[in-house]
């Protein structure tokens, strides 16, 4: 799980989370997730590889305020060579469902070109797989 709480620039007027933090969000939560796994995003960029996204859905359930703490949980659902999907649930302060979310991503070399993952970034991944928090 990771904490997020919601800055006064990412609100409306109504102090409302506008619909684009979340991206932002959905990202931190998602390196966060491979960290604990002892992986660093970081070291994969430097090894020249990326995981683009390649498709993101997001269902808005309810509204997130200015100064709500937010509990982003962070599934990896699916696990190919070359692709990931991630699927997440974000929850308001009271533990009410604010969004779910699934995120797909290719794993690709400094031209853009799609390349495998590293053998050890599909090791420590592939027992980590679970079911999609979409639709919940």
């Amino acid at each position: 799980m990771t904490t997020i709480r919601v800055r006064f620039a990412e609100t409306d007027q109504m102090g409302v989370a506008h619909h684009s933090a979340y991206v932002v969000w959905l990202e931190a939560a998602r390196v966060e997730w491979m960290r604990h796994l002892g992986l660093s995003y970081r070291e994969l960029e430097n090894e020249g590889i990326s995981m683009a996204v390649a498709s993101l859905q997001i269902q808005y359930r309810n509204a997130a305020y200015f100064d709500d703490e937010l509990l982003i949980d962070t599934r990896l659902t699916t696990l190919k060579s070359r692709y990931g999907q991630f699927s997440y649930r974000i929850e308001g302060p009271d533990g009410h469902l604010v969004a779910t979310a699934i995120s797909e991503h290719i794993s690709t070399d400094r031209t853009g070109r799609a390349v495998r993952l590293p053998s050890e970034w599909r090791e420590a991944l592939a027992g980590r797989i679970q079911p999609s928090h979409h639709g919940n």
